[in-house]
């Protein structure tokens, strides 16, 4: 069986595509099974072996924006890739197919995280999805300077949920059988490690917030107690830099 050699996400590739592209087809000849074929996204255009696709190559209603990514296929004649949410063949263009049609051909598929929806909702959609993964981001930075050890497990926390929505995709696109019902297995065991880990690391979560709350009512109960000195060094702040002007 031929596999994908490589697929090297670009830093902005907006969506997320990760790994896993196996032949959808036809098989190559074997003279060409090591034909490698290339597909590139920048700047809103798309490189299929590095000729530019043009517009009457493209699906309609492809939305490009943001998205900015380079893939090499190793013997793969036809390729399935996943944007916006959408599945497409890669061969002279970029041709819509469908998931029974990659069911049909047992292929796998490189995944996305992106859904259809009509323009207005995505928009804000995406804007909150940025305000709520910058808040997260800003969450996790303070617990990095805080404690190491807890921002280490909730880093491996959110990629063991990542890995578990990517294998759950995968199954989706699985026929019935064997293989399918295997990698079920696998889904629940993941499911059960993912539950324990976040299980403890709410609890430590907690304590770390307990250990902050304690802080606080210290730092108040000290403020309390030099309330006086503090009003004083106060009013000669004020008082100094008003004769200053």
């Amino acid at each position: 069986m031929m596999s994908l050699c490589g697929l090297v996400p670009s830093r902005r590739l907006a969506l997320g595509l990760v790994l896993g592209a196996l032949l959808w087809g036809l098989l190559l000849p074997p003279a060409s099974a090591q034909q490698t074929r290339t597909l590139n996204i920048r700047d809103g255009t798309v490189y299929v072996d590095g000729q530019p696709l043009s517009e009457d190559q493209l699906p309609d209603g492809l939305n490009l924006e943001g998205i900015s990514a380079q893939y090499r296929f190793l013997g793969i004649q036809r390729p399935v890739i996943e944007l916006n949410g959408r599945l497409f063949a890669v061969d002279d263009g970029l041709t819509p197919v469908t998931e029974e049609e990659v069911r049909k051909e047992r292929a796998s598929v490189i995944l996305g995280s992106g859904r259809r929806q009509s323009r207005a909702p995505r928009a804000v959609s995406r804007a909150q999805a940025r305000q709520a993964d910058a808040s997260h981001q800003q969450y996790l930075n303070d617990i990095q300077r805080s404690s190491h050890g807890l921002y280490e497990r909730l880093l491996r926390e959110r990629q063991m949920e990542q890995n578990a929505k990517n294998l759950a995709h995968a199954i989706r696109l699985l026929p019935e059988g064997p293989e399918r019902r295997a990698k079920v297995d696998t889904l629940h065991a993941m499911l059960e490690d993912i539950f324990a880990l976040k299980q403890e690391n709410r609890r430590r979560e907690i304590e770390h917030l307990q250990r902050q709350i304690r802080e606080l009512q210290n730092n108040l109960q000290k403020r309390a107690r030099m309330r006086d000195q503090m009003i004083d060094r106060h009013l000669r702040q004020l008082i100094d830099s008003t004769q200053g002007r």
